[in-house]
């Protein structure tokens, strides 16, 4: 155990990125600490996987859950009154920058990085070689306007399919094959439209650094022409996608999560980890002000975002 100003952290609980192992994970927590005051899941499939070992506890009512992202369970325990609150990301605009960005570096315009670029009002910039993407709080004022919003983009049926002119076709990998990426999904396929590039959109069903390393090296073998990725073992990594930009020229950017400092990729695009684990931090100040005893969990934490948010949500109790 540790304690954070008047918070005492029993346990961070990882789960290979299974939600039925988050769930048994959380179970035992429960056995272990009845007196367990506030339970705070940083990866998508987490506070739903939560929620049901709470619910199987018959606790509900008795501690709290903090979340991240949009998942539909999570809005309903929010709604019902059972998840105090979660700290949503903009998966659609990791996927439409992406796609912007790589499209440009094919086609030889390295100014993608310094140029302010606006959309539906708002004008995003790079921070040298950072595109943070804004995260959001929802909480029971705000979750009905939020899940009307996800809901339109969701039942979207995706826009055609493009033939670039030039050919050039990017790739677009994600962490896992959890519903979060659908929306990132949207996000490229328009991307796709406006800047008349093809993309290939992968979602490992394992969700394994092995599996993420051996489609990329399928789409070397077809001629793809960037890549951008959410690596699953950041470390692990860096080599093997350094070499995919300094041997086969191929750049590489990182979406979601980032690899080390000092890698080859040319870019990060997608949430302030750290920024939005403080937000979920303060989430626990305001519904536990008094203290109490908490627990993380998370899939992996080799995986920088994971790092980041635990970290954001520690300082936020310590301070």
């Amino acid at each position: 155990m540790q304690r954070f100003g008047k918070y005492i952290l029993v346990a961070t609980m990882t789960d290979d990125a299974s939600q039925e192992k988050c769930k048994a994970n959380a179970e035992d927590l429960l056995l272990k600490h009845p007196d367990l005051r506030c339970m705070v899941g940083l990866w998508a499939y987490n506070p739903p996987a939560i929620l049901a070992a709470v619910k199987a506890s018959r606790k509900e009512g008795k501690l709290a859950i903090v979340g991240f992202d949009e998942n539909e369970e999570t809005l309903q325990g929010i709604r019902d009154g059972h998840i105090y609150g979660t700290v949503v990301q903009q998966p659609y605009q990791f996927g439409y920058h992406a796609v912007r960005v790589l499209a440009a570096l094919a086609r030889g315009d390295r100014d993608v990085l310094v140029r302010p670029f606006e959309k539906d009002g708002v004008t995003y910039r790079f921070d040298k070689d950072i595109l943070y993407i804004p995260h959001r709080v929802i909480k029971k004022d705000n979750v009905d306007a939020f899940h009307a919003e996800i809901r339109k983009l969701k039942s979207g049926a995706g826009t055609p399919t493009v033939k670039a002119p030039d050919g050039v076709r990017v790739a677009f990998l994600s962490n896992n094959a959890y519903e979060f990426w659908t929306f990132a999904r949207r996000g490229t396929e328009q991307a796709a439209q406006d800047f008349q590039v093809e993309v290939e959109f992968h979602m490992p069903a394992r969700g394994t650094a092995e599996e993420q390393k051996q489609i990329i090296e399928d789409l070397i073998v077809k001629g793809i022409k960037g890549i951008a990725i959410s690596p699953n073992a950041a470390e692990y990594q860096a080599q093997f996608l350094d070499q995919v930009v300094e041997k086969y020229k191929i750049p590489v950017i990182t979406q979601d999560s980032d690899l080390p400092p000092g890698s080859k990729r040319i870019c990060y695009i997608g949430t302030n980890n750290y920024e939005a684990g403080r937000a979920a931090g303060q989430l626990v100040r305001e519904v536990l002000p008094e203290g109490g005893k908490i627990a993380i969990f998370v899939g992996k934490l080799d995986v920088q975002n994971a790092v980041d948010r635990r970290r954001g949500v520690l300082d936020a109790l310590q301070d």
